[in-house]
């Protein structure tokens, strides 16, 4: 073979294309499999960070927040449900009941923001697929209806206040 017969090729312009999956999207699809349209739940969108706030079920709503968008070694997705609101009277046992039973759950905390107890999971997005959101969204709701219960049970109370 002769170096004439090969045939040259114009210089092409090729462009980086980055890898990994878009965590938006991977958020929006599993908001869709729960049967809700992401753009109806989207409350803030900026640069940076996106918020979903979802009513699941019994006045509920499972807030979703991708951070750190602007750096995709940072991101992660948050999701959060609020159980119970914590009373101005009694609020203290609740709280400290609520940390003793906190040693019990499995792949999610309990938190304080403002003046709810939220039960919630954090993950990275490298490499995360909607299935694993799906999973640690399980988590949380398969543990609430124990939590709230251990925690009132805990108390003496008939139920904890949720609103």
């Amino acid at each position: 073979m002769t170096m004439g017969k090969i045939k040259k090729f114009a210089n092409l312009s090729i462009r980086k294309i980055t890898g990994g999956k878009d965590p938006i999207r991977l958020v929006e699809d599993f908001i869709t499999r729960l049967g809700f349209d992401p753009d109806e739940c989207q409350k803030h969108k900026n640069s940076d960070d996106v918020r979903w706030m979802v009513s699941v079920e019994k006045g509920e709503d499972l807030e979703i927040l991708v951070e750190g968008l602007k750096s995709s070694a940072d991101t992660t997705i948050y999701m959060g449900v609020n159980i119970a609101t914590v009373p101005v009277r009694g609020g203290d046992e609740m709280l400290a009941a609520a940390l003793e039973i906190a040693d019990g759950l499995v792949g999610i905390k309990i938190s304080l923001v403002g003046h709810y107890l939220v039960l919630s999971a954090s993950m990275g997005t490298a490499g995360i697929s909607v299935d694993e959101i799906d999973y640690s969204y399980r988590l949380i709701t398969a543990q609430s209806t124990w939590f709230k219960e251990t925690l009132a049970e805990e108390l003496g109370w008939e139920q904890v206040p949720s609103e």
